[in-house]
């Protein structure tokens, strides 16, 4: 190849490589001057995306201790050594960053306010999910990630196959009649209605639920053991009444204490009380109960794998109760 042409063909190809590429997030948009090669994440569900698309090795940083990990159970392979400790999702490690000197920080919903401390490390995005459509969201941030990481082939691929998986599940979602989300905190249970943090498993499953819209909260949360947190708990346990009264035909549960070990029994069975008007509805005697992974809707809430994960796990349910 004569030397102009060899000159020309490189010339073109760094100019490939050097392609700028954008992205809108939760605060803004961001350009960068070519694909990230270092990426820090402290948000799960990205996690689940850069993984889903194959571009795990991008990842340099996440949020870990050297005492501690917290990541469901398919993103464990982020705790291995080549992905740095730098901090947690509450608190990334600003030294650690440093360090590394990532191409791009990413955060989410838990670290979302130190958005203007990681700015000053390297370009950050946050990619917090809000609280739009799930299913949209899911596939807003795949196709975004799969463009700005130069996987758009296989954004496109994870895609159509959880758009299928949402047809399935929502078809039979749509013939099972009526489900209630149960969320268990310690030896306490709340019926979670459309409009709370997971009510989005409504959507994702395509049920209609049991348990009518929730009004938006405003203000902070109340002090624990003041008058109004006990007006709070007792609205909550009155909603909790009147949607196992309603008798649904399907009940959901979300185990917060599994993040930390699995329990064999669901949390309406370990409660006494409250739980006892869980078990005593048909759903419940007649087993169409599908226990969601606790670490996943409470960690995450999000990413094409775990709704994935919990879409089939719901759809699996509805046709064997078929």
């Amino acid at each position: 190849m004569p030397l102009a042409a060899s000159l020309a063909l490189a010339l073109g190809l760094g100019q490939a490589v050097a392609q700028e590429v954008s992205l809108t997030h939760a605060q803004g948009e961001i350009t960068l001057p070519a694909a990230p090669q270092k990426i820090a994440v402290f948000d799960l569900p990205t996690l689940d995306i850069i993984q889903a698309l194959g571009k795990s090795d991008l990842v340099v940083a996440v949020p870990k201790t050297a005492e501690r990990t917290n990541f469901p159970a398919h993103l464990t392979a982020f705790a291995e050594d080549r992905h740095a400790p730098a901090g947690t999702l509450f608190e990334p490690d600003a030294s650690v960053l440093q360090s590394i000197g990532p191409d791009l920080i990413v955060l989410g919903g838990r670290s979302r306010s130190k958005f203007e401390d990681m700015g000053a490390i390297a370009p950050t995005v946050d990619m917090s999910a809000g609280d739009g459509d799930i299913v949209a969201t899911v596939i807003a941030n795949t196709e975004n990630l799969g463009r700005l990481l130069g996987a758009e082939d296989a954004a496109a691929t994870r895609i159509a196959a959880f758009r299928d998986t949402i047809a399935r599940t929502h078809e039979l979602g749509a013939k099972a009649g009526t489900g209630l989300l149960l969320f268990g905190a310690g030896e306490n249970i709340r019926a979670e209605a459309p409009a709370r943090r997971f009510g989005a498993v409504y959507e994702l499953v395509g049920i209609e639920p049991a348990i009518a819209l929730a009004e938006a909260a405003t203000g902070p949360r109340p002090e624990p053991g003041s008058p109004e947190a006990e007006a709070a708990r007792q609205r909550a346990q009155e909603a909790l009444e009147a949607a196992l009264a309603s008798n649904p035909d399907w009940i959901f549960t979300i185990d917060r204490n599994s993040r930390r070990r699995q329990y064999r029994d669901p949390p309406a069975a370990r409660t006494p009380g409250r739980g006892c008007g869980v078990t005593a509805t048909d759903a419940w005697q007649a087993g169409r109960v599908v226990h969601l992974d606790g670490k996943i809707w409470y960690l995450m809430g999000g990413g094409i794998d775990a709704m994935t994960a919990s879409a089939e796990a719901a759809a699996e349910a509805f046709a064997k109760a078929q």
